[in-house]
């Protein structure tokens, strides 16, 4: 059970236990995007303005169509943006090149989406080996990288199906696997468990949690589940591609 305390919006935030400042991994600063052009053109987002933190993991939530996704894209620099400034990981998307971006996206960030998009002649083990291949690895530690990861997720004894051979649930943790298998510093994540039930939705936002818990990485979480809102630290509210409230979430302690 968790909740939101409506008295703070601040989007300053301190390290638990020391008072100091935490790091910024992602700054947006009055973002806008907009799709089509001239009087079919459609804002999506208003001026944007948020803070990301290390080490921590941000939910972001609102009503359908608020502009979460095109926000979570834009942040992965897999959207370009119409005005503002971007910064992730202390490099801004904003100046960067689209071969420049997409590089920094495959050696910093990790992506799991409603859409699995695996391959579909690959194996589950080959799927999740993908980011390492592309990065230089050898297949061979490649495969016995992703062959742990899928373990991780409960699918130790999958790892050679083929996407076609696997449930939905299953093909979605695959997906996570994948996408946390190069051990991003930045995990962005539209509704995750969306395709889970609940235990296996518990345990894959565990893993994710234990991502974001690092001291050099963070967690961004688009979602309208709130069985998992008691894995996040904070929770930034999107109306009408405007953010209506950022706040810390207070969980119960435990006996």
């Amino acid at each position: 059970m968790t909740a939101m305390d409506g008295s703070s919006q601040s989007q300053g935030r301190t390290a638990e236990g020391n008072g100091a400042e935490q790091a910024i991994a992602v700054q947006v600063r009055g973002l806008v995007k907009s799709f089509g052009s001239g009087e079919t053109a459609v804002t999506v987002l208003k001026g944007i303005d948020l803070n990301v933190y290390f080490g921590e993991l941000l939910l972001l939530v609102g009503e359908s169509g608020g502009g979460k996704t095109t926000l979570l894209s834009a942040i992965a620099g897999i959207l370009d943006i119409d005005a503002g400034d971007l910064d992730v990981l202390g490099s801004s998307l904003t100046n960067m090149s689209p071969g420049t971006r997409t590089r920094f996206r495959g050696r910093t960030m990790g992506f799991i989406y409603q859409q699995f998009n695996l391959l579909p002649a690959l194996t589950a083990a080959e799927n999740v080996a993908v980011p390492l291949l592309i990065q230089g690895t050898r297949k061979k530690e490649a495969l016995s990288r992703g062959r742990l990861m899928l373990e991780r997720v409960g699918l130790g004894d999958r790892t050679e199906f083929l996407p076609r051979n696997l449930s939905g649930g299953q093909q979605q943790r695959v997906a996570i696997a994948r996408a946390l298998v190069n051990e991003p510093q930045l995990l962005v994540c539209d509704e995750p468990t969306a395709a889970l039930d609940g235990p296996n939705g518990q345990k894959i936002m565990e893993l994710i949690r234990d991502v974001g818990r690092a001291p050099d990485r963070c967690v961004i979480v688009v979602t309208h589940d709130s069985r998992i809102f008691q894995f996040g630290d904070r929770m930034a509210e999107l109306t009408d591609g405007r953010i209506v409230g950022i706040h810390p979430i207070q969980r119960e302690a435990t006996a």
